[in-house]
């Protein structure tokens, strides 16, 4: 058996387990049953080995399958009936030493084993070697016991001969019941248009190509019809040197489990339908985030931050006298609670409103909705469960989100700097101006009695005080309103953030849960 064909049967064969292990509502009670037989059977199949290779000719009462099996075996085996039902059990013809496991699986009476070679074959049979060849009974049997067991062996041997004759080739049944469900193991099925011996060589070639057409239109279009005739034995060599290639590759159980197992998964894919995208992949996440986070006060908070800024950096950087008269000005933290300034900015954060989290959920439904509308209505059902645990913890969500941000007050160097100048330029003014007064009484008292260049001192050093004041308050006022703005953009983004890590990570968790199950039982059945 191929190693990477071997590989891609358990690679499906675990992805359907791990459907099977989805909420029983997920799958449908018969994929259920039949996945898990499936698996068993692959199982089974697999631990038998590819010593043997199981071919089986099926067909209808009266097509003369027993008579091809026995030209096949080159011995009269299966019993040849003229009335109907013929055949009652699976008859089987084993090609070498063994098999006995493979026949045992296939619950066949031990009656009803031969063992085809002898001493007097020589090696006339050697290339049949590890052929194991069944004649099933009719799958139109009036007797239903008969039918249950054609269908249970056709479902479990590795090739199926499909032997048909020329009055009954275009039967419905056999081509509704069995041909077109069966099309996924079309390279695992032979058709043989038999009894041609009752058609004249034009009828045989209209009759090949009609069933040839009947094929491709139930998806065998990989299937040739073969012809043959048990009684003249023409084609039988051909259907010889079939089963000889077909043994020799060893590839038969394998290649029937693979497309069973592909035809399973496709079947589970169906019923799962295609993966959707999570509610945060969507592009209404967004407007989600932007809603949450009005809910949740990040514009008051920010705001709380810009203010809170300016008014600690106009306390160090404004102009001393002004400063100084602004320091009972009503702090925008209402700071009087004895808490921190990372507190208080915390503390400033209103409550969402009833309106909010109304807008929110609706929002979050919205979303959720869109996300998941494709899938099946158990899927759904599962999302909207989720839905409903995520909105029942909205306010502690939005407050998590809030409180997590850790909001660190900024204390720019370039304060202490604009700190030290107006205090430097305000004494400069004072001092100058104090010298101005004390000159100007001197000047009263004794007009000749100061140097001219005192004057130009004094003054020089009041008008750079007052100067070196404006240019620096100047500065610092934008630096202010720069700094505060950055400081409250900063914080809207981290609290934006936050948010929208918290709305993905916890309010829409479990819905993503539930999609993001969906998707990987449906990767696990992808086909490669």
């Amino acid at each position: 058996m191929n190693d990477s064909t071997q590989t891609e049967i358990r690679r499906l064969a675990d992805g359907i387990r791990h459907s099977l292990n989805l909420r029983e509502d997920k799958l449908s009670g018969a994929t259920r049953t039949e996945a898990q037989h499936l698996l068993e059977r692959a199982e089974d199949r697999l631990g038998l080995g590819e010593e043997f290779t199981v071919v089986a000719f099926a067909g209808s009462t009266g097509s003369g399958k027993s008579s091809l099996f026995n030209a096949v075996a080159g011995l009269e085996i299966a019993r040849v009936g003229v009335r109907r039902p013929t055949t009652a059990r699976p008859t089987a013809c084993v090609w070498g030493e063994g098999g006995t496991d493979v026949l045992n699986w296939l619950h066949v009476p031990e009656r009803s084993r031969t063992w085809r070679e002898s001493a007097l074959d020589g090696d006339d049979q050697r290339k049949l070697h590890g052929l194991i060849l069944l004649d099933l009974p009719d799958h139109d049997s009036t007797a239903v016991e008969h039918r249950v067991e054609s269908d249970r062996l056709v479902g479990l041997v590795d090739v199926v001969f499909w032997v048909v004759d020329p009055q009954k080739y275009a039967d419905f049944s056999l081509h509704s019941e069995y041909l077109t469900k069966l099309a996924e193991n079309s390279s695992n099925m032979v058709v043989v248009l038999n009894q041609i011996d009752k058609l004249s060589p034009a009828e045989q070639t209209a009759a090949a190509e009609h069933l040839q057409q009947l094929l491709v239109a139930d998806g065998l279009t990989d299937t040739k019809v073969r012809m043959a005739s048990a009684v003249t034995r023409e084609g039988i060599p051909e259907i010889r040197s079939i089963l000889a290639d077909t043994v020799d590759s060893k590839q038969a159980a394998a290649e029937r489990l693979l497309s069973d197992m592909q035809a399973m998964a496709k079947r589970i894919q169906g019923e799962l339908g295609e993966p959707v995208l999570a509610p945060n992949e969507l592009p209404g996440a967004s407007r989600l985030v932007e809603t949450m986070s009005e809910a949740a006060g990040v514009e008051a908070v920010a705001q709380t931050v810009h203010d809170d800024y300016i008014r600690r950096a106009y306390r160090k950087t404004g102009y001393p006298v002004l400063a100084w008269m602004q320091r009972n000005a009503p702090d925008p933290l209402g700071a009087k609670h004895g808490l921190t300034r990372d507190e208080l900015i915390r503390a400033s954060v209103p409550a969402t409103s009833r309106a909010q989290s109304s807008q929110v959920r609706l929002m979050a439904h919205e979303l959720i909705t869109e996300s998941v509308k494709s899938l099946p209505l158990p899927w759904q059902k599962a999302a909207a469960e989720a839905e409903k645990s995520s909105t029942d913890q909205l306010s502690d969500t939005l407050d998590s989100a809030v409180t997590a941000v850790d909001i660190q007050r900024q204390t720019p160097g370039w304060w202490s700097l604009a700190h030290v100048l107006q205090i430097v330029f305000f004494v400069a003014t004072i001092i100058g101006l104090l010298g101005l007064i004390v000159m100007g009484i001197a000047a009263l008292v004794a007009p000749a009695g100061l140097p001219g260049w005192s004057w130009a001192v004094t003054g020089g050093l009041f008008v750079l005080g007052v100067i070196g004041s404006i240019i620096t308050s100047v500065v610092a006022k934008s630096a202010r309103n720069r700094g505060a703005d950055s400081a409250a953009r900063d914080v809207d983004h981290r609290l934006r953030s936050a948010v929208g890590q918290v709305a993905e990570s916890s309010y829409l968790q479990p819905v993503i849960a539930v999609v993001d199950e969906h998707r990987v039982a449906h990767e696990k059945l992808r086909q490669h």
